[in-house]
């Protein structure tokens, strides 16, 4: 495959932020506030970032949020092939400007925390064969939807590399007992090996953001964390024991009835997963989520199939 020269596309004359501003003035672009657009321009950050990457020829990457194309290209100079998605109209016109000389680059302007990921990677030129990773600088209001969103293909990935702001990988990393645990915690490290990867401070954007950021890598388990009959009774059940944080379990649980459980059997069962009533659900670890699960399943199914 031929490609852009990545010595010409990437030269290092000039570091990423002057670049960066540099073609924001080229275009009379504004980063748009509405849109969380804070662009990265540390170059330590964009090291560290494509090295947890590990990226070689036989990769297939999918950008979220191309931005103005500087992470793009690089992706672009060491993967086999790169789907670059962008939502704001007015930077899809200056990629296509930007990445024209690069072969292997599909670009694509979808809104990435409402696509349909199968007909995303459908882009995919057909010979090529591997696993995805998925590379990202997340805004804060659609970090969730998108991450959730992608579980439709997390057969198909091996990596996801994702920036976000602080207080939202703290809510993923965090452990049972504090108040950043909750129903993505549980979630997505029932899915995914989960590692930091570098704090960004907020001078590492532009615009400045007022928050600080991380890196982190997700990486697919082979099998979840724990084993449950049913996922999605695991996964109902995790929100219920969350949807009323200041309840006791035994409160929160038996305000749903759609779990097949009465008030009246709760203490039985909490009592057989050695569970006090009088616990939160944020101080439930994930086996102690699955020992529930497995309890409750009987009376779900009946229910389900009465």
């Amino acid at each position: 495959m031929t490609r852009y020269s990545p010595q010409r596309a990437l030269a290092k004359t000039s570091s990423l932020r002057e670049r960066l501003l540099a073609t924001l003035a080229q275009y009379r672009m504004f980063p748009k506030k509405s849109l969380g657009q804070n662009f990265l321009v540390s170059d330590q950050a964009l090291d560290r970032l494509i090295a947890a990457a590990d990226l070689s020829d036989k990769d297939l990457v999918i950008e979220i949020g191309a931005g103005l194309g500087q992470i793009t290209r690089l992706l672009a100079s060491k993967a086999r092939w790169v789907i670059a998605l962008e939502f704001d109209p007015q930077l899809v016109a200056i990629l296509q400007k930007e990445l024209a000389p690069f072969k292997n680059i599909t670009l694509i302007q979808t809104d990435a925390a409402r696509c349909l990921w199968r007909g995303i990677i459908d882009f995919f030129p057909r010979q090529e064969e591997g696993k995805i990773k998925v590379i990202g600088n997340l805004p804060y209001y659609a970090a969730v939807p998108i991450i959730i969103g992608l579980e439709e293909i997390i057969d198909q990935i091996c990596l996801l590399i994702i920036t976000l702001q602080k207080e939202l990988t703290e809510r993923i990393m965090a452990q049972p007992g504090g108040k950043a645990y909750g129903e993505l915690s549980v979630r997505l490290q029932y899915r995914y090996w989960i590692e930091k990867i570098a704090y960004l401070p907020p001078e590492a954007f532009y615009p400045r953001p007022k928050v600080a950021s991380e890196i982190i890598a997700l990486r697919p388990r082979p099998t979840p964390a724990v084993y449950v009959q049913d996922e999605a009774l695991f996964f109902r059940l995790v929100q219920a024991a969350f949807s009323q944080r200041r309840k006791t379990l035994l409160n929160a649980l038996s305000a749903h009835q759609e779990l097949g459980v009465s008030r009246s059997e709760w203490p039985t069962i909490l009592a057989q997963a050695h569970i006090f009533p009088q616990r939160r659900g944020e101080t439930l670890s994930l086996s102690e989520f699955a020992s529930l699960t497995e309890l409750v399943f009987p009376r779900y199914f009946a229910l389900r199939t009465s």
